[in-house]
């Protein structure tokens, strides 16, 4: 075992990229390290180097508003407007489109079945007080 605390030892005060250029050549002969080769061609891509850091410049460019909306971003009325007159025109088109339709017609027929059976109803009651 002291052997292996001499390797370990004489490892540890390798740079980074000497030892991996170690493991490299130790792993390149074992088709069982191949997930360890794999390793150490990843961890010699990582940069030695501190990362340059860059202050981020916000973009100068001037942006144009788009129509209907003001130079500070707030829709004008007419937009306002628009967008109120659409989405009522696409409400009462899906309404009527569900009255056309073959589930819209048979609610509307069961609506009209209870309405005339409500007033016959109606009617027997007030036949039988006497009132008619």
């Amino acid at each position: 075992m002291a052997e292996v605390r001499d390797v370990v030892s004489a490892a540890s005060e390798l740079t980074d990229a000497e030892f991996l250029e170690v493991v490299r050549a130790v792993a390149a002969g074992r088709p069982g390290l191949g997930a360890l080769l794999a390793a150490v061609d990843v961890g010699s891509a990582v940069p030695t180097e501190e990362p340059v850091t860059a202050e981020i410049v916000p973009d100068a460019t001037a942006r144009i508003p788009e129509p209907d909306y003001t130079t500070g971003g707030v829709p004008t009325f007419d937009r306002v407007r628009d967008r109120i007159e659409e989405r009522f025109g696409t409400s009462i088109g899906s309404a009527e489109l569900a009255h056309e339709s073959s589930s819209g017609r048979s609610v509307d027929e069961q609506w009209e079945a209870r309405k005339k059976a409500g007033k016959a109803k109606l009617d027997e009651i007030r036949r039988s007080l006497g009132k008619q």
